[in-house]
């Protein structure tokens, strides 16, 4: 039952937010200590509330130019359990540090963005029937009148695509692969492989290099690129392979992975 009303709070907050132009972020909650603990309080924030520190010192090497998303905005609206057990908003801070959105960007926002579901089920049926994840949410944004009303964006959806595949990954061609790799581990002194699994112990990454690559690598390292844009047909999963230029101006492999998501 709390849950239920902290939550309607939660989007009754995000729906101010996409009128006035800012996203939402959770903040901390406060529990009673009884057996079964009750939350008392429950704050709401800004999505560019706090100061952004990084947790590397003194680093060398040089930083990539990101967005700026923290600006210590104050803005926030904190709910309270009152004596009588009802949920009560006990102070709002409406002023921002920062400029707003426009509405009809509002959509982009991270408070806004969600597979609830129903899309869920709707997505997972497309998939099943063979349509490709772009077309699918090209599919569902014309249904709902463009794509800023579809509710996620093309990214959210590819991830979630993506996640559907991993969990559908058949035992068979797993060991099949696995089988492969430590074969040719076994016959080549120089080959390197690593397999990593998630918590359910599904595949989820894999890396191999042979001792050509590695002699590759020694001459040719010099320059390496590592491309994510290349995705299997069948399950979704990135090949991110190692490529340098050989002195002949030829591309030539140092190793190759195939990884879950770009976050690996």
């Amino acid at each position: 039952m709390t849950k239920g009303i902290i939550d309607e709070m939660h989007t009754l907050y995000c729906k101010h937010a996409r009128e006035m132009g800012f996203s939402v972020r959770k903040g901390t909650s406060k529990f009673s200590r009884d057996e079964t603990p009750i939350m008392l309080g429950k704050l709401f924030l800004c999505a560019c509330a706090g100061i952004r520190v990084s947790t590397k010192e003194n680093c060398s090497k040089q930083k990539r130019n990101v967005a700026l998303t923290r600006t210590n905005c104050k803005a926030m609206m904190r709910i309270k359990r009152n004596n009588d057990g009802v949920y009560e908003v006990v102070k709002h801070i409406e002023k921002h540090n920062h400029l707003l959105t426009r509405i009809e960007w509002s959509h982009l926002h991270r408070s806004e963005r969600s597979i609830t579901d129903e899309k869920a089920k709707a997505i997972e049926e497309m998939l099943s029937s063979g349509l490709r994840a772009t077309k699918s949410f090209r599919y569902m944004a014309y249904n709902v009148g463009g794509e800023e009303n579809v509710g996620h964006t093309l990214k959210d959806h590819m991830n979630f695509v993506n996640k559907l595949k991993m969990n559908n990954i058949e035992g068979g061609d797993v060991v099949r692969v696995i089988d492969m790799i430590q074969e040719q581990d076994e016959e080549e002194d120089g080959f390197f492989f690593k397999v990593k699994m998630d918590d359910d112990g599904r595949l989820s990454n894999l890396f191999w290099r042979d001792s050509m690559m590695r002699e590759d690598y020694e001459i040719y390292g010099d320059v390496m690129v590592f491309d994510t844009t290349y995705r299997t047909n069948r399950y979704n999963l990135i090949c991110a392979p190692f490529v340098g230029v050989n002195n002949y101006w030829k591309n030539t492999m140092f190793g190759c992975a195939f990884i879950s998501d770009e976050k690996t």
